[in-house]
């Protein structure tokens, strides 16, 4: 299960997508891909999707960042699938918002 965050006046900055072909399907595969926010926004979420085959496996990792950071790493990692597909979206908002908004969840924490 994946928790998300959503905050008020998030909007899209990055996303992408793509698709790779697994010749050795017994070995996990490794996608890693950077969202980066636009200048003066901070990243709050990141919608990610994936596809394999019926019998595949996928896990997310979040390799680096968090709410908050100009840009967050994660890595997808697939097993026993002759393909991995995937989508992401990253929304970000404007930093001095994002600040106003951690203050206020801390005042009341």
């Amino acid at each position: 299960m994946v928790r998300t965050l959503r905050i008020p006046g998030s909007l899209p900055m990055t996303g992408g997508s793509d698709r790779f072909r697994h010749r050795n399907n017994y070995d996990p595969f490794f996608v890693t891909v950077t969202a980066s926010a636009k200048k003066g926004y901070v990243l709050s979420y990141l919608e990610v999707s994936a596809i394999t085959d019926a019998a595949g496996e996928v896990s997310f990792e979040l390799v680096r960042g968090q709410t908050g950071a100009r840009s967050m790493v994660f890595q997808l990692v697939s097993n026993r699938s002759d393909f991995l597909a995937y989508s992401y979206l990253a929304y970000g908002i404007r930093e001095e918002e994002y600040k106003k908004v951690t203050s206020v969840s801390l005042a009341r924490g």
